[in-house]
C-alpha cells in the first residue's frame, strides 16, 4: 500500500468513462490533461464497482467493446490507481 502526504483523490466512473470512449479531439485532449493532472498531483483510489460500471456504460452507451476496456483498465488505470478492498467489514468506516 502506499503511503504519501499527497492529496488522496477517488476516482469515479465519470472519469475512466471518458478517457476509454471516443469523443471528439478537443474533449479528448481536456480529459487527458486533467487525468495527467491527477496522476502528477494526487494519490489515486478506486474500487472494483467503479471499474464494473466502466465496462458496462462503454459497452451499453458508447459501444466499447468488454474486452477494449478490460484492456484499457489494465493499461491505464491499474498501474497508476490503487484497487480498494471491499466488503461488509468497511461499512462501519461510512459512519466515521
Amino acid at each position: 500500500m502506499r503511503r504519501s502526504s499527497r492529496m488522496k483523490v477517488f476516482v469515479d466512473a465519470n472519469l475512466l468513462i471518458y478517457l476509454n470512449v471516443p469523443m471528439p479531439e478537443e474533449q479528448a485532449r481536456l480529459v487527458e490533461s486533467f487525468w495527467g493532472d491527477l496522476l502528477r498531483e494526487y494519490d489515486l483510489f478506486t474500487n472494483l464497482l467503479v471499474l464494473e460500471e466502466v465496462v458496462y456504460v462503454s459497452r451499453r452507451k458508447y459501444g466499447v467493446q468488454r474486452e477494449e476496456t478490460l484492456e484499457f483498465i489494465d493499461r491505464a488505470i491499474l498501474p497508476h490507481v490503487e484497487l480498494l478492498p471491499m466488503g461488509a467489514e468497511l461499512y462501519p468506516l461510512f459512519k466515521l
